[in-house]
């Protein structure tokens, strides 16, 4: 057992100088390029790819070979004009590619970082606040109340006290007009001419028009949720390359784990004795249709999932005994 465990630590290190080149690994490359509404597998987006491209090609070919009536010539002129329309589009792929890993890569980040400061202590969010707002020339943080849900504090920023206010609320509540409207009622009651109002959610329409129709004697900031993430990033307190992969690597795992759940269903051993009894009807029904052949094609495909469900079985079986062979008590005797 320690010769194993020797043997993973030593391949652990090895691929330790991989890490970099993860975040452009195929893998990767189909989760940036994922999108919530298309709901094709990999080989569907390979096969619509390729149909496109196919197309293209015959029709120029149909057009040119209309045109001249030469074979060879409408040959070659299609060919060329497939082999520039297919280099168009991945030079229009590889862009929309960058831009599609450049924000998804954002994305991740920033809802970590959301994740972090809605699970935040107060204590903690109190020194989260002084780490964000420090490098921007804020200094002098004095906290007034502090809770859960909201934290209230002074600052001074190019020697002018600011009162700032933090409402810690989910996405889907937005800040009202009536607390934008209590803000300012304790700016006038502490005599402060300046205030930020922080969110990570975001305000009402009627909030926005509200301060943007306060006169000069006050000044009032409404920062949202994506404005403050840009402070955050701004400040370079978003996660590194190496955490963003670790991040993404996790959410491809639990998306892996769901495709092998439904596998699992799909090739379970209940499935082969109906997948067997299936395929054999279609093999004789086959001889009693004008589609025999289509028949026959079915029938060994259905009979080679049998087959295909046979060794999985195998496979998951020898995998389960493993699994079931951890003894939960000499492990915790191993701590």
């Amino acid at each position: 057992m320690k010769k194993i465990d020797s043997l993973f630590r030593f391949i652990a290190n090895q691929l330790k100088g991989h890490k970099k080149n993860r975040s452009n690994s195929l893998r990767f490359k189909n989760y940036y390029l994922s999108v919530k509404d298309d709901k094709r597998n990999n080989f569907a987006k390979v096969f619509d790819y390729s149909i496109w491209r196919i197309f293209v090609f015959f029709i120029a070919f149909l057009y040119l070979y209309l045109k001249t009536n030469k074979l060879y010539l409408s040959i070659l002129l299609s060919t060329v004009s497939f082999i520039i329309v297919h280099s168009l589009a991945i030079m229009g792929r590889k862009h929309k590619f960058e831009q599609l890993k450049e924000q998804k890569r954002r994305y991740v980040a920033s809802q970590r970082v959301y994740n972090e400061i809605m699970n935040k202590t107060v204590d903690e969010m109190k020194e989260y606040i002084r780490e964000v707002f420090a490098p921007m020339g804020f200094s002098k943080f004095n906290f007034i109340e502090c809770d859960q849900r909201y934290i209230l504090l002074n600052s001074v920023y190019r020697e002018e006290e600011i009162m700032l206010l933090f409402n810690i609320y989910k996405s889907d509540f937005d800040v009202e007009l009536k607390e934008v409207k209590e803000f300012l009622y304790l700016l006038t009651d502490n005599k402060i001419k300046k205030g930020i109002l922080v969110t990570t959610s975001d305000f009402t329409n009627d909030s926005y028009d509200f301060v943007s129709k306060l006169n000069g004697r006050y000044g009032l900031l409404l920062v949202n949720k994506e404005q403050l993430l840009k402070i955050i990033e701004n400040n370079g307190l978003f996660p590194n390359d190496e955490e963003i992969d670790e991040i993404i690597e996790s959410k491809i795992s639990r998306r892996e784990k769901k495709w092998y759940k439904y596998k699992k269903v799909a090739l379970s051993k209940n499935k082969i004795k109906g997948y067997v009894i299936l395929s054999i009807y279609l093999a004789i029904t086959a001889w009693y249709t004008p589609y025999t052949i289509y028949y026959m094609i079915v029938s060994s495909i259905i009979l080679a999932l049998a087959f295909i469900t046979f060794l999985s079985n195998i496979i998951n079986k020898a995998r389960d005994e493993e699994e079931k062979g951890v003894d939960f008590e000499k492990l915790l005797n191993d701590m």
